[in-house]
């Protein structure tokens, strides 16, 4: 089933099944809710697609894609499942009083980060921000786990180095 975009579902299915499935097990699912929500994961990515703007044949920004898709359904349904599970006059959560980092942090940060290559974002954002294995986001991207944790230790060190050059041409402005 391609589109006129070039999409082709059954090719991403065949790829990513899966591992897909693998990986929403490995979130705590059972096999068959797991096999379910690939399913949600794949029909949402056919409905969505005009909102993919990478190469439909990079398997690797696919499986990124797709990987999000996951995340996020996957947050929704552990919500939807607590929710049932909660009594209905529940107290309410208390918030820490722990700060959040200053804005300022927050900023330089984004911006050093949109500064990065493509692949470097994506194995920071699975790893760090969607808490995916190294060993996950290799069979999600195509490569070994040992490309993966390189590619994580070369994006680690050149967002260090934006950061710290951004936070130079701070400084350099502030005097």
């Amino acid at each position: 089933m391609a589109d006129e975009a070039g999409i082709d579902l059954e090719r991403w299915i065949q790829a990513y099944r899966g591992p897909l499935i693998g990986l929403i097990a490995s979130w705590g699912s059972d096999w068959r809710a797991a096999e379910e929500l690939a399913q949600s994961v794949f029909a949402e990515a056919w409905m969505a697609r005009e909102r993919f703007l990478a190469d439909p044949n990079d398997l690797a920004a696919v499986g990124a894609w797709l990987r999000g898709i996951a995340f996020r359904l996957s947050c929704a349904e552990g919500r939807r499942n607590q929710a049932r599970a909660a009594p209905l006059a529940a107290e309410p959560a208390v918030e820490p009083d722990e700060p959040d980092e200053p804005d300022d942090r927050r900023a330089l940060l984004s911006r050093a980060f949109a500064e990065l290559s493509a692949p470097h974002q994506t194995v920071l954002r699975m790893h760090y921000l969607e808490e995916t294995t190294a060993r996950e986001v290799a069979a999600l991207l195509g490569l070994t786990p040992k490309a993966v944790e390189s590619r994580l230790y070369q994006a680690r060190k050149e967002l260090r180095s934006r950061v710290e050059r951004l936070q130079q041409a701070a400084q350099g402005v502030r005097r």
